[in-house]
């Protein structure tokens, strides 16, 4: 067939929840003016099922908490302004689902910045982090089972919360959107009740103007509830932001930079580590990002690593708190990690999701104290399991992330040669209480499952993660907790051989060969950087006078703004 731009299978779904997900085979079709994305039921048919006018249909992606699957994006057909017909699709992988998007995105209704359509070298940055942290005074008798839902444009459904229960719900998490369409202006959050047989109720909401927001800044407010019913008082959410807006001006603009950041030693990058506490995870992405892009991210870590070992004086406390290094590490091994968590611990949880036995020691949290033998048997079972599988799994840590590993255990025995287990409990630190451990409290989260656990499974999977965390720190249970100390034998018996595993683990002296498949275009981190740089020139400038090397980073940061400036100026 002539004019096909892309093709192959995608699974299917509408709007309404209760409609299951269809695989069905896709042929974007351009035809001179006309642009249509077909569907069919297999290759091999000539009807189609059905088909998408692109010339009216935006493009959006989601996030995977919508409809707990990952690579899904979304068209919204808008033939008429009054009138949305929205179709949900899921691609296999990452990189089809990237394919899918470039493919569709030029086809769809143009969403061009004001900057774009006059100089179209130039973009606009606009990336929403959005965390939903609690409610308080929702009307619990109304809404037993809340959850929250994410709408750009009181439109777009993007995301979601898990249902909660209890009358002050605390939910705490995070949404991020980086690259928001620039026809979004505002969203809206809509407080739903988690009812039976999928029949959920909306009952209150929150509408915020992105320009509310102010630029680059993190804000912790209450915002107020409109019930969608008259009842009274709604109650209010809780919600930490940060909006940022920028104009990204041509790749070559950000060499000067890019160069800075990239100087053998790092010094801009530390300068920036110290004084940038509250921009870390932006800054860290960025950097992330733009370090990825030069095969040199273990460089990354390990330098920043290495300095905040220098900086610290108490082993108790080494890494304990969140850093630029610590928000580095986390975001790398989450990247990387996903082969070695499914060998290390996969099994194990799908064990306890399956099993109608619980591992829960604590009484208070029994249905009756007569469980408490059969559980502490099956949490010792499943204890043996999981740490025999993770002591297994070395080989299935990826080499980079092992060499990262072995330099942290270079850097604390040179600063403390005396202390016998430290080399041990910077790379527990690491991989058990950053990765294994959370892995294990939330595995949707961490991409192992696609559904929420259920309570029972949760708990249990909480008390697996609490003795691994004592394991990984080589400590038994002890008498404020007296129903744990049952595990303390499994803690003796395998703190010999959490040493041992972590010593192989970081047994690994170079990092292997950078996968760079193609060079991206990092402008927009770069934009990000510069706008971190400009919102803390005062700091960055008091620097410069006792380190000269922060000097040439205060002059580029300037002499960047002052283009910007020119490029505003051009596109009034």
């Amino acid at each position: 067939m002539r004019g096909i731009k892309h093709q192959g299978y995608l699974h299917r779904k509408s709007d309404k929840a209760a409609k299951k997900w269809k695989l069905l085979y896709f042929v974007l079709l351009v035809d001179g003016t006309d642009t249509h994305l077909y569907l069919y039921e297999n290759p091999k048919r000539t009807k189609p099922k059905g088909l998408i006018d692109l010339s009216c249909a935006y493009l959006y992606q989601v996030h995977d908490s919508l409809w707990e699957r990952s690579h899904c994006l979304q068209l919204v057909e808008r033939a008429l302004p009054c009138l949305a017909t929205v179709t949900h699709l899921a691609a296999r992988s990452v990189e089809d689902c990237q394919e899918w998007m470039n493919a569709l995105k030029p086809l769809c209704v143009p969403q061009l910045s004001r900057a774009t359509s006059k100089v179209p070298s130039l973009r606009e940055l606009r990336c929403l982090t959005l965390a939903i942290l609690d409610a308080h005074r929702l009307p619990y008798k109304l809404v037993p089972q809340p959850y929250v839902t994410i709408q750009l444009n009181n439109q777009v459904r993007v995301a979601r919360t898990r249902a909660k229960s209890g009358p002050d719900p605390v939910w705490d998490e995070e949404f991020v959107f980086d690259d928001v369409p620039c026809d979004i202006l505002s969203f809206t959050l809509t407080v739903h009740n988690k009812g039976k047989r999928g029949k959920d109720q909306e009952v209150a909401e929150v509408h915020v103007e992105l320009s509310s927001l102010g630029n680059g800044e993190e804000r912790e407010e209450w915002y107020t509830l409109s019930g969608l019913t008259p009842i009274g008082e709604w109650g209010s959410l809780r919600l930490r932001t940060r909006y940022l807006h920028d104009l990204v001006m041509p790749a070559e603009e950000y060499s000067p930079l890019q160069q800075l950041l990239l100087e053998p030693g790092l010094a801009s990058v530390k300068v920036l580590a110290e004084i940038c506490h509250a921009d870390r995870a932006p800054l860290a992405t960025a950097l992330l990002r733009v370090f990825r892009a030069e095969g040199r991210e273990t460089e990354l870590l390990r330098e920043l690593n290495s300095a905040e070992i220098l900086r610290e004086t108490e082993t108790s406390t080494l890494f304990r708190a969140a850093s630029l290094a610590t928000t580095l590490m986390d975001l790398y091994m989450r990247a990387e990690c996903g082969g070695f968590l499914q060998a290390a611990v996969l099994e194990t949880v799908l064990r306890l999701l399956e099993s109608k036995q619980s591992a829960e020691l604590n009484p208070a949290k029994m249905d009756s104290l007569d469980d408490a033998c059969s559980n502490a048997e099956f949490l010792l079972q499943i204890l043996d399991q999981v740490a025999l599988s993770i002591f297994m799994s070395p080989d299935a840590c990826p080499r980079s992330v092992r060499y990262i590993c072995g330099c942290l255990q270079k850097a604390v025995m040179a600063k403390w040669p005396d202390e016998r287990f430290v080399r041990t409990r910077v790379v527990s630190g690491f991989i058990f209480l950053r990765l294994l451990c959370p892995a294990l409290l939330n595995p949707r989260q961490f991409g192992l499952v696609s559904e929420q656990p259920s309570p029972m499974a949760t708990r249990s999977l909480v008390m697996v993660a609490k003795c691994l965390q004592n394991l990984a720190n080589l400590v038994e249970f002890g008498g404020k907790e007296p129903y744990m100390e049952v595990v303390n034998p499994f803690i003796l018996k395998n703190k010999e051989r959490m040493v041992v595993f972590l010593d192989q683990l970081s047994m690994v002296n170079d990092p292997g060969d950078p996968r760079i498949t193609s060079k991206p275009d990092t402008a927009k981190e770069l934009a990000t950087l510069h706008h971190i740089c400009v919102a803390h020139l005062t700091e960055l400038q008091a620097v410069a006078k006792v380190n000269t090397n922060i000097k040439t980073l205060v002059t580029v940061t300037e002499m960047l703004a002052k283009h910007k400036q020119k490029y505003l100026e051009m596109i009034r």
